[in-house]
């Protein structure tokens, strides 16, 4: 499955109505959500590439825009994923009333030195939070690693319920 001018995603797994997606890509403007109107938690996991703060920041921006409503960070320096989202959040709301936050709340968590695996459980089995029970899950792979396949096969194997 590939979009026009976009990098190509992969099905990770399908499994009681919820499909999980991976996408690679390079360059913040390679992203473009899979799930255009739809809601989604997104797993970005950072190998490392030459992402600076601005970067981060534009990728965020598409991922909010886009309909993230929860990022889990993994990967190599995965605190400063995390601060991205969180910071465009605030710039895109910082005026917006109570209610209205409650309906565009995004969640976020970082996991640094964790493992493929434990990164892969939590972002599977507890991502859907208030009035969100996703069906839709996002796995951004930021730049190129040996950790893809590590990635998503640990996704995968908590969507299909194996070895839980």
């Amino acid at each position: 499955m590939t979009r026009p001018n976009k990098t190509p995603m992969r099905v990770i797994a399908e499994s009681q109505g919820r499909i999980y997606i991976s996408v690679e890509i390079e360059r913040p403007d390679e992203f473009a959500s899979p799930f255009p109107g739809a809601l989604f938690p997104c797993l970005i996991w950072y190998h490392g590439s030459r992402f600076g703060a601005e970067e981060r920041s534009a990728l965020a921006r598409a991922l909010l825009e886009g309909g993230c409503r929860y990022a889990v960070c993994g990967g190599v320096r995965c605190k400063d994923w995390h601060d991205a989202v969180d910071s465009e959040f605030v710039k895109n709301h910082m005026d917006d009333p109570d209610e209205a936050l409650d309906e565009v709340h995004v969640m976020t968590t970082w996991h640094e030195n964790e493992s493929a695996d434990d990164v892969g459980f939590f972002f599977v089995l507890h991502t859907n939070f208030d009035f969100h029970d996703f069906d839709r899950y996002l796995v951004l792979h930021v730049g190129r690693g040996r950790e893809v396949e590590h990635v998503d096969a640990a996704v995968r194997k908590y969507a299909l319920g194996e070895e839980v």
